[in-house]
This record gives structure tokens, C-alpha cells and sequence, in this order.
């Protein structure tokens, strides 16, 4: 991931991995650069939810709340515009035959930077913790008077690799337009650049706050596929 726009309060997720956690870099509102890894409690009721197991120099993990409940891992990463930060997400299941609930390790790195481990409960049925990937740019700072929404922030995103599924071969952008992020939906922006390179054929940009597009992509459309 490639930032080349930002403002205080921007998540810049290189990568999601539904159902159970994310990961990238955040400017946070005091304009502080953090990179973050975090899993929600979504394991089977009474599973013991998300818990760290070790956390890399200079990095803390802590419990979250809000948007729903689970286990973080934040620390300084001072990141810069136009730097190329390649963020690895890796997984193994556990064996604890005496556990009625499946469990996985999941660890996550920026760079050569370890940024910790996280055990996740997915369940005993669970083949693995990741269903499918998603990269998303977001404005997190939106109480009543904040004006984040004209300001632009911009990511790409490249070097796509899932060595389980193959080469990357589509990409299609969503948005939430509901709640609080129904406001400035007319603000988001997508585009795919298709290069002639058969390892890491494409890569693309995502876009949110500013001018208003003059191009507004429906939600779900097919941007680029192989």
C-alpha cells in the first residue's frame, strides 16, 4: 500500500479478512502515524473471543469496543506519503483437542516490522480464519462539527498475493452507505491500473473525501477483472 493523500483520522486498511480481523495504517486525529492489527470477537457464543499472544517493540495490544468488540494491537510506524508499506498477514490452526472451540494464530507484519499475534476462535467446523480480502480507505473522525469530509485521502494498492487462492483476479469496489457513512458517499473514488506484469498484473486506487466525484461508481461494481 502506497499513501498519497491523508488527513488526521484516515484508516488506510491494507488489508481486511472477513470474518475476523484488519490490518494498515491510521493517522490518528492528534496527526500521530500508527500501524494497527485487530480481531473481532466473532467466534461461536461462549468461545473466549480474540486474545494477543505477543506484540512487536513499541507496540501494545489492548480490548476494543464500539463498533463491536474484540483484541487490537497499535503502535508508532512512521509511515510517509508515497511509501510503498507491504503488510503480510499470515495463519495456522491450533491443536488443543481438550477445546470445544477451534482456534487459530494469526500474525501480522508491515514491512520487516512485527506488529504482533492474535488468537482467534473461529470454531471447531472452521476450515480457516479468512473467507475472502477487502482494502479500504476511511474517515474515522467524523463527530458533529468535523470537517475530515473535505479533505482528501487517497491509497494504492498493489502486490496483491493470497498463495492459497493464486494470483489476484478481480477487483470490485463497495462502500457502506448507511448510518454514519451515508455522508460523503458522493465523495468516493475507485480506478484500477493494468500493467503488463504477470506476477502482480494490476493494482488500484481508493479514494474518499474532497470535491465530489463526477464519476460515482454503483456500489459493487466490477472495476477490473483478469
Amino acid at each position: 500500500m502506497k499513501v498519497t493523500k491523508t488527513y488526521p483520522g484516515t484508516y488506510f486498511c491494507a488489508i481486511q479478512f472477513p470474518p475476523s480481523g484488519y490490518c494498515g495504517l491510521q493517522e490518528l486525529a492528534n496527526g500521530s502515524k500508527v500501524a494497527i492489527f485487530s480481531i473481532w470477537d466473532k467466534g461461536p457464543k461462549g468461545s473466549p473471543g480474540a486474545e494477543a499472544l505477543a506484540s512487536g517493540k513499541g507496540f501494545v495490544a489492548s480490548k476494543f469496543g464500539g463498533e463491536g468488540e474484540g483484541c487490537r494491537i497499535l503502535g508508532p510506524f512512521d509511515w510517509s506519503i508515497n511509501e510503498q508499506v507491504v503488510f503480510r498477514v499470515t495463519w495456522k490452526q491450533e491443536s488443543n483437542p481438550k477445546s470445544t472451540f477451534g482456534s487459530w494464530q494469526i500474525n501480522c507484519w508491515a514491512n520487516d516490522c512485527f506488529i504482533g499475534s492474535i488468537r482467534f476462535h473461529a470454531g471447531p467446523l472452521a476450515k480457516r480464519p479468512v473467507v475472502n480480502l477487502l482494502s479500504f480507505v476511511e474517515d474515522f473522525d467524523r463527530q458533529i462539527g468535523k470537517k475530515g469530509i473535505e479533505h482528501e485521502r487517497m491509497a494504492f494498492f498493489s502486490q496483491v498475493e493470497w498463495p492459497q487462492c493464486g494470483k489476484l483476479s478481480e477487483v470490485k469496489f463497495t462502500r457502506v452507505d448507511n448510518g454514519l457513512d451515508s455522508t460523503g458517499v458522493d465523495r468516493t473514488k475507485s480506478g484500477v491500473i493494468s500493467v503488463d506484469d504477470e506476477t502482480y498484473p494490476t493494482s488500484f486506487v481508493l479514494c474518499t473525501g474532497g470535491a465530489k466525484s463526477a464519476h460515482l461508481l454503483s456500489n459493487g461494481a466490477v472495476i477490473w477483472r483478469k
